[in-house]
């Protein structure tokens, strides 16, 4: 589907007092490996979904993760510092994920679930899968948490052990040439007992390279039929 205008310039406050952010309506610019498609599901605020073409049978970031980001300047240590608007999404993952603003997650799920069930409702999923986390120590996995509550929304069963990262390398700490060589790191510790068909969910589309290994080490079992790919947000690289 075509890339189209959303509205644009009117503040939305769509956040609880717990998670309270306010953020700008906008507008989206497709790109080259994405198209725009609009979501008309969500009744407090605009998103863009997004579609991912990868080597699953489909795929969406529900939203882009930001609007702008500007460089200001370095900072004392020489590190260049942004001034940076997040979409709606985008600021509440950011929170959630990033500032252990767990709050936030409730309100990630609400504004996401009327695309969720549009889109794949119908799709028969059986089961959700949590792109593995690199940080494995990590008491609170906040993709494990978004996968959970995907799958109730679905009516799918929930699995966080049938992938699993081999690098303690974060995605985020590499470089987008980096991203591109991380196949062979993901595994998959568990086959399927009967037909499947699954949804792999992460919290955020950056290369994909991640996912890509993820679906290549899924396609492996007979047992897996169609595999789809779900992501809050996406950045703009």
């Amino acid at each position: 589907m075509p890339g189209k205008s959303v509205r644009q310039g009117e503040a939305v406050s769509i956040l609880d007092e717990k998670c309270n952010v306010s953020i700008n309506s906008h507008n989206l610019a497709s790109s080259s490996i994405v198209d725009l498609v609009p979501n008309p599901y969500l009744n407090r605020g605009y998103v863009m979904a997004i579609k991912l073409n990868g080597i699953w049978d489909e795929g969406y970031a529900i939203d882009n993760h930001t609007v702008t980001s500007i460089p200001i300047g370095e900072d004392q240590h020489g590190h260049m510092q942004f001034q940076t608007v997040r979409t709606t999404l985008g600021e509440l993952l950011y929170q959630y994920k990033y500032k252990n603003n767990r709050e936030c997650l409730d309100e990630i799920i609400e504004l996401s679930k009327p695309f969720i069930i549009q889109w794949l409702g119908h799709k028969n999923i059986t089961s959700v899968l949590p792109a593995p986390p690199s940080n494995k120590n990590r008491s609170y996995q906040p993709v494990y948490e978004m996968a959970k509550k995907i799958a109730y929304v679905l009516g799918a069963a929930y699995n966080e052990n049938v992938l699993a990262k081999c690098s303690v390398t974060q995605s985020k700490d590499l470089t987008a040439r980096e991203k591109e060589k991380i196949g062979g790191t993901i595994t998959k510790r568990a086959m399927a007992k009967r037909n499947q068909n699954v949804l792999l969910v992460d919290d955020l589309y950056q290369s994909g390279a991640t996912l890509r290994e993820c679906v290549k080490e899924l396609r492996r079992d007979p047992h897996i039929g169609d595999i789809y790919v779900l992501t809050i947000t996406k950045t703009k690289g």
